[in-house]
């Protein structure tokens, strides 16, 4: 096999210009003009975000080894790296484009790993994989959902209207990086025993971004090239500047540089061709990490179990982004469950750091179609803004409200809606142990629950935006959330007792009445206080 299909000359990455043009460049293309793109525009916001994170991976190992105009100049060899690190950023921000000549220097180098076929180290891929299974090219692809009745899967092998049977090139390398981030769970033999590996890494995330106005921005501002303790991270090492892992289901040290977890193998992948066209390709588990500790992973929100370290939180197709404030923005005294990302934005607004009064966060993730991981399920694609001043030290208290009003929405979901709908069937069905248990309290709290949800998601984003640290009043904003909110509760129960029958208004009225005592209790401080502050 001869080297074919440069990734850094053919063009395959998707990209939205200000124009809002979708276009495919090169991999030299989008740091030459990234400062005249929007953002990538692949397939799947998934896709994007595994490309994301090649970029980055290529940014940050550039970053740290030239400077803005293009001169070399490791950062790791300098008397204080955290200070060059900083003056670099800012030179580079102000600067306003990458320079191309530094990056085409750096890839030319590794050039040979960046052929999509190649006989000794294919792109992202395994040469001459033996091991694994091979897949239609259909399972390739991240947009469409796979049924589970291999009967009727080829009912399924449908795209844009055409049926696939092959791949192009370029859609294929899109795909390759996409896989290997957010595969589904895999069986892989380690040591003569078969094992799930788990699904790719970035499936294991809650993945978190900040939106810049460009392409180029964007890549600075989650470049997060300090780490959680504001020190250099270790000599970058992507995985094109290491010798290429062949056996699959090896368990890997916690990476010390942001471009090696960047460009972690999660699979061992190898496209296979008949006649030039890409019809299958074979995949089996790659690299893993056995635990979560030490982890250095910046753009993931974070939990902890009890005693046990920070470990990453995926994001729910069912839980607006707003809702992921606490975890995005944490409270005092939660410090190492903070993202890096955060840390680095923190970093950057307290050396002044100016890009706009609102920062938005994008929240990316895949929500896999069973219980093991081994479907596809639910893109999951949010957005949440707010003022910057949140950011900072300052706006702690207001961090807290917003995170205390959440708590309320919550409960006004479970409990206020609980007490409703298991009063009205008890009162609608008294001492009927059977009626009661068909008429299924749970159900009806959970759909009063959603509906609340859904009517206040676009309200709570207004308010959450219209708060200004510094100048709004918080007992005053605090009262207006809990009106709207109160307000949309009540509205959601009085729309569904306005379809009961006649002969349950009685129950109706008794359910409502506990209904609107629980609602109050919950709002009683805000209430008073907002009422207190607007005389």
């Amino acid at each position: 096999m001869n080297e074919e299909y440069c990734l850094l000359y053919k063009p395959w990455i998707k990209v939205l210009n200000y124009e809002n043009v979708i276009k495919e460049v090169s991999l030299l293309d989008v740091f030459k003009n990234a400062h005249q793109y929007k953002r990538l525009s692949g397939e799947t916001v998934t896709q994007d975000a595994a490309i994301y994170r090649l970029l980055l991976s290529i940014v940050i190992t550039v970053f740290y080894r030239y400077d803005s105009d293009g001169q070399k100049e490791d950062v790791l060899d300098c008397l204080d790296p955290v200070e060059i690190i900083l003056e670099r950023w800012f030179s580079y921000w102000e600067r306003g484009s990458f320079d191309a000549e530094a990056f085409q220097k750096y890839l030319e180098t590794y050039r040979e790993r960046f052929y999509l076929f190649h006989p000794q180290t294919p792109f992202w891929q395994v040469a001459n994989l033996k091991e694994g299974t091979n897949y239609g090219i259909i399972n390739l692809y991240g947009n469409i959902k796979e049924s589970n009745n291999k009967a009727s899967r080829h009912h399924f092998h449908v795209t844009d209207g055409k049926y696939v049977e092959n791949i192009s090139y370029a859609e294929a390398a899109r795909w390759l990086v996409y896989n290997n981030a957010y595969s589904i769970n895999v069986k892989t033999k380690v040591d003569g025993k078969s094992k799930a590996t788990g699904v790719g890494w970035l499936g294991q995330l809650g993945l978190i971004m900040v939106k810049g106005d460009s392409l180029y921005k964007s890549l600075l501002l989650n470049l997060c090239p300090l780490d959680n303790n504001g020190n250099a991270w270790a000599e970058p090492k992507p995985i094109w500047e290491q010798e290429p892992r062949v056996d699959p289901g090896i368990e890997i040290p916690p990476a010390d540089n942001l471009p090696e977890l960047y460009t972690l193998q999660s699979r061992r992948l190898l496209l296979l061709r008949n006649d030039d066209k890409i019809e299958e390709y074979r995949s089996i588990g790659g690299d893993y990490y056995s635990s979560t500790d030490n982890l250095v992973e910046p753009m993931t929100l974070l939990k902890r179990d009890e005693n046990e370290d920070p470990k990453p939180q995926r994001h729910k197709k069912e839980v607006a982004g707003w809702r992921e404030f606490p975890s995005l923005l944490v409270s005092r005294g939660q410090e190492n469950l903070k993202p890096g990302l955060l840390r680095w934005l923190e970093t950057l607004k307290e050396l002044h750091f100016d890009a706009g009064d609102i920062v938005t966060f994008q929240m990316v993730g895949l929500e896999y179609g069973d219980g093991m991981s081994y479907t596809n399920g639910e893109l999951i694609n949010n957005y949440l803004s707010m003022s910057k001043e949140l950011i900072k030290e300052k706006g702690e208290e207001w961090r807290t409200l917003i995170t205390n009003e959440i708590a309320n929405c919550e409960k006004v979901a479970q409990n206020s809606f609980y007490v409703f709908a298991k009063t009205l069937v008890f009162e609608m069905f008294p001492g009927n142990d059977d009626k009661i248990k068909n008429a299924n309290v749970k159900n009806l709290k959970d759909k009063l629950s959603s509906a609340y949800y859904y009517k206040i998601d676009q309200s709570f984003r207004e308010w959450l935006i219209s708060i200004e640290p510094g100048k709004s009043i918080q007992e005053k904003k605090e009262w207006e959330w809990q009106e709207i909110s109160a307000r949309i509760a009540n509205d959601v129960v009085f729309e569904y007792v306005s379809g009961m029958a006649p002969q349950y208004t009685m129950a109706c009225a008794r359910a409502f009445g506990l209904f609107k005592s629980v609602l109050c209790r919950i709002y009683s401080k805000g209430k008073k206080d907002g009422r207190e502050k607007r005389e």
